[in-house]
């Protein structure tokens, strides 16, 4: 008979396949771990770039009433928020993903800048511009990122925005 102190086994497990079990948890563990910092930079650029879309939606209020402003005031662009009849450029910030909204003069008159609230991500505090021009007589607006190093990445700008 062997007096030898042998350690439990799992019912009906023989000797060697006594350990496999956690070995093969350390290598489901690992293969997890590896996708997950696969995955995650390709999530928050996802949800970066969804959270920027949304913000652009106030911008076509702001679109609308710039616009109206052009054509009852002779064709002349308002110069800030106030003209436009849009309220503070600091007021958006109540709204989700918006820090601001102005009108500006800059690159060129009735431009309507939008400042980006995305805490934690590499778009917080970026602006996108729709940027608007009248040379066939109608307004035609050109979405894009402002000027370096204010401006929206172009990963994370929605593909209209994109230069």
């Amino acid at each position: 008979m062997n007096t030898e102190a042998q350690a439990p086994r799992a019912p009906g497990c023989t000797r060697a396949q006594a350990g496999f079990t956690v070995i093969e948890l350390m290598i489901v563990v690992t293969i997890v771990s590896i996708l997950a910092v696969i995955a995650m930079p390709a999530y928050v650029e996802y949800a970066t770039r969804s959270k920027v879309s949304e913000a652009m939606g106030f911008m076509g209020e702001a679109k609308t009433s710039v616009s109206e402003y052009f054509y009852t005031n002779g064709y002349e662009w308002p110069t800030n928020n106030s003209d436009a009849g849009l309220p503070d450029p600091a007021d958006y910030d109540a709204y989700d993903f918006v820090k601001e909204l102005m009108v500006t003069v800059n690159p060129v008159p009735g431009t309507i800048s939008i400042t980006l609230d995305l805490p934690n991500t590499p778009a917080d505090n970026k602006q996108l511009q729709l940027v608007p021009s009248t040379s066939t007589g109608e307004i035609v607006w050109t979405c894009r990122p402002a000027p370096a190093p204010d401006g929206v990445e172009n990963k994370y700008a929605p593909a209209n925005c994109r230069i």
